[in-house]
């Protein structure tokens, strides 16, 4: 692979081009990880892809090695890893081993046994959130008790 940047000085936008052989695999998440960079991700679905912005993003899990992508009202698939979503929004968080959480869906929380909190979504969702995440999460809302 050969990599060639260019810097310019005038006030350009970036320009990314890439050439490759076709159907390259390592092109493909290449270009699927320059998608996410302005917050958008992309979610596939009846084998079409869909851009999501961040802000439409309630949260993200793995169940079995499958990604997926929650919206207010509809499911996505996905081929991010979690930390990759994590790092898209400074409104992501890690709340269990296998859910991003986007902490501006929170509508409210619950404490639940074992020092755990449940957050109930404004989609009416319920997302766990094991005890070794609550301190960041309470952290990043501001230290709510």
């Amino acid at each position: 692979m050969i990599v060639k940047n260019i810097v310019r000085d005038d006030e350009m936008e970036p320009v990314v081009t890439i050439e490759s052989q076709k159907d390259d695999p390592v092109v493909k998440r290449i270009l699927e990880a320059l998608e996410g960079i302005e917050g958008v991700l992309i979610g596939f679905k009846d084998e079409r892809k869909f851009p999501i912005a961040s802000d439409d993003v309630y949260y993200c899990e793995n169940i079995e090695d499958k990604g997926l992508i929650y919206t207010k009202n509809d499911l996505f698939d996905c081929r991010y890893r979690l930390y990759e979503i994590e790092s898209l929004s400074p409104f992501f968080v890690r709340v269990n081993k296998s859910t991003v959480l986007n902490i501006k869906k929170i509508k409210s929380f619950r404490s639940t046994i074992n020092a755990k909190l449940e957050a109930t979504l404004l989609n009416g969702d319920r997302i766990e959130i094991s005890r070794k995440y609550v301190p960041v999460l309470k952290k990043m809302l501001g230290g709510i008790s």
